[in-house]
């Protein structure tokens, strides 16, 4: 999956990084605080090689500070961000449809989601 660009931002858990993509709108991805900046920083360059660290366009700041808000608490389920699924094999985007479909606040097991998948074990 080819990114345009990534960036650290502080949340209430620590640095997250967030990348975006060619194709429009679209985020390329999004990743969870390692146990420092310069880790998650580090995760992004694997995660998205060749791709430039740089400021995030206005869109991109505007799907950050939809997911600090939530990471602070406030009710977003975020399923309205677009995402970038080129290059994603086609069982991962199904279970990217589950997961995203898991409401705030809720779980689900492995088994629950590989049921829903229809893809029990």
């Amino acid at each position: 999956m080819a990114a345009l660009g990534f960036a650290l931002f502080d949340t209430t858990i620590g640095y997250c990084g967030i990348a975006w993509g060619e194709k429009g709108e679209r985020l390329a991805g999004v990743q969870l605080p390692e146990a420092s900046a310069a880790a998650t920083r580090a995760r992004m360059q694997v995660r998205f090689a060749q791709t430039p660290e740089t400021s995030p366009p206005d869109w991109v700041q505007v799907m950050v500070a939809r997911i600090t808000a939530s990471l602070e608490g406030v009710h977003d389920d975020l399923a309205d961000i677009a995402l970038d699924m080129s290059g994603v094999p086609p069982f991962n985007q199904r279970v990217y449809e589950v997961a995203r479909a898991i409401a705030p606040g809720q779980t689900l097991t492995y088994g629950e989601v590989a049921a829903r998948l229809g893809e029990p074990g």
